[in-house]
């Protein structure tokens, strides 16, 4: 009989393993009891002790070091292990939340299970005006890997315009052009070098087998091709628009989160890293115009550790600005509101939030149960254009082997599954605001979701498409009945209260310090904070619009490149 895993009692050993206060016989005494075999229990030892990082519970407060990275996400643990073998230089890397070493992160399959683990965060929306009032839960990852170690795995770079834009609006030296050396650099793909992909980087990149794919899988590749679109061979391949087989973070049956790819390849290179757990940031330290260092909180205790060089923040799109803003940049006006002194005047911090709509709606019964998957539940996707006058694809399908709906939507199924659906390319802009100088109060956040109409058509061209292909031929043997929207789409009306009801993060903010040389712009092409000497952002918050597909490659590319930018420098 297959063991079944006490991920808490599991959490807890590994917990105890990274702050050095168990040893191996110990570990794997409490590892297996909690259901774990021999082998996986031997594998977490191995992977998950202090040598990769340290919780501030046990370890001894540094004083200083040369650079000092804030955040271990999918920019921060990239940058971070980059930058430390660049340069030979001291990087320290203060993360706030916990090891990544669990199997609800190292097993692709249980990411809908991460989601509600101890390693996300989950922030809350402000009521959104234009999807009928609604408190949208925000999940963010807080430990190693950051939402690396809890998304889909799936790697998309977007399309080439989401760059070029990017370059054209100020941010130049980030048009495709200039990023693809560093996309191929960075990668490691399953398919070989060619003109568009790496190899032999540190990033394992990998698509699903088809022969070994979920049958909802196979069939909605089928559907989409009987609709008359073409199978897409690989959509980081030069063409986006099309149903594909995804490009996934997973290598060997793992997930391949930053902290894997990056982190501790440097670690084990003998670099000069040190990552502390259980290390948020308070605020950062300016003196006369310069980032000298940071103030942290150090087994609970705030403590402050100096930056001989630089300090880069890259706490995401969520945090990023809140730690800006505490430290006295941004808006003069509303920092004073708040009593914090203005050492920077950038009323562009917080503002210019974006976000993927994720249609959370389209759901239909099995005939019977839904097969596991061998994958990640994700296994294809599907870009399109919301009308044939768009100029690159602005929407996307996608089919998940599980059920997944907005509380809202009230499923109610005995076998179910979901094609999910996306606005990619939204146009409506929202908010992340601080309304306390207390650091442990959480920001206001407003994706402002359906504020502009375009987004609205373009989510129910999307709900369209994904139920043309969950009602095609090609599903008849597997769905049962469509749950939803069913009759909801009988009526102009009631089905924009559907699309209302169904609208959900896609897990993609970004753009609330972005990139650019403009009175909104936050941080300048080489990612140095306007105004102030040794600060960089490098995360999701410095795109200036949101690319195309999932953001979890761009985010990467920023850490990968910013390292190179500091190293170049230095």
């Amino acid at each position: 009989m297959r063991n079944i895993l006490d991920t808490r009692r599991l959490d807890a050993a590994m917990r105890d393993h990274a702050a050095g206060a168990i040893d191996r016989r110990g570990f794997m005494s409490r590892a297996m009891a909690a259901g774990a075999a021999f082998a996986l229990a031997d594998a977490l030892w191995i992977g998950g002790g202090k040598a990769w990082a340290q919780s501030t519970r046990q370890a001894a407060a540094p004083q200083a070091a040369d650079y000092i990275v804030i955040g271990a996400g999918s920019a921060g643990a990239t940058l971070a292990g980059q930058l430390a073998q660049r340069t030979g230089a001291s990087v320290l890397v203060l993360e706030a939340g916990l090891s990544d070493q669990t199997p609800l992160v190292t097993d692709p399959s249980q990411w809908p299970a991460a989601l509600a683990s101890p390693f996300t965060k989950t922030y809350e929306t402000t009521p959104q005006t234009h999807a009928q009032n609604r408190v949208v839960p925000y999940p963010r990852g807080e430990g190693l890997g950051g939402c690396s170690s809890i998304n889909c795995m799936i790697y998309c770079r977007g399309s080439t315009q989401d760059y070029d834009d990017w370059a054209y609006n100020g941010a130049t030296g980030w048009d495709w052009n200039a990023v693809l050396p560093d996309y191929k650099e960075l990668e490691d793909w399953q398919g070989g070098a060619s003109a568009l992909r790496g190899a032999g980087g540190p990033l394992h990149v990998t698509r699903p087998d088809p022969a070994k794919g979920h049958e909802g899988a196979v069939a909605f590749m089928e559907g989409a091709k009987s609709l008359g679109y073409k199978e897409t061979e690989d959509f980081n391949g030069g063409t986006l628009e099309g149903p594909a087989w995804v490009n996934f973070t997973v290598h060997a049956g793992k997930r391949q989160n930053s902290a894997v790819a990056f982190l501790r390849p440097a670690m084990a290179a003998g670099a000069k890293l040190t990552v502390l757990t259980e290390a948020p940031v308070l605020k950062l330290v300016i003196e006369k115009g310069r980032c000298v260092g940071v103030q942290y909180l150090h087994a609970g205790k705030p403590v402050t550790v100096r930056a001989n060089k630089e300090v880069i923040l890259s706490a995401g799109a969520i945090i990023t600005p809140k730690l800006l803003t505490l430290s006295g940049i941004g808006d003069p006006a509303h920092l004073r509101k708040l009593g914090i002194e203005p050492v920077a005047a950038l009323t562009g911090v917080g503002r210019n939030l974006q976000d993927h709509v994720l249609g959370a709606g389209v759901n239909f019964e099995a005939k019977r149960p839904v097969p596991p998957t061998n994958y990640n539940h994700s296994e294809v996707y599907f870009w399109s254009k919301s009308a044939p006058s768009q100029p690159v694809p602005d929407i996307n399908a996608l089919y998940v082997s599980v059920p997944f709906a907005t509380k809202e939507l009230n499923l109610q199924q005995q076998h179910g599954y979901a094609i999910l659906c996306g606005v990619m390319r939204p146009k409506s802009r929202g908010a992340v605001t601080v309304m306390s100088a207390d650091p442990r109060v959480d920001p206001l956040i407003d994706p402002n979701y359906l504020a502009v109409e375009q987004d609205m058509v373009a989510l129910k061209a999307a709900t369209d498409l994904a139920r043309a292909i969950g009602n095609s031929d090609a599903y008849k043997d597997i769905r049962k009945a469509e749950l939803l929207p069913g009759a909801a789409a009988d009526s102009p009306a009631s089905y924009r209260g559907f699309l209302q009801k169904s609208v959900s993060t896609y897990f993609h903010p970004v753009g609330t310090a972005k990139m650019g040389t403009d009175e909104g712009s936050v941080v300048d092409p080489q990612l140095r904070v306007h105004g102030i000497e040794g600060l960089r952002v490098a995360d999701a918050s410095v795109m200036p619009t949101i690319t195309t597909g999932n953001t979890n490659a761009p985010s990467i590319l920023i850490g990968y490149r910013g390292a190179k930018l500091i190293a170049g420098a230095a």
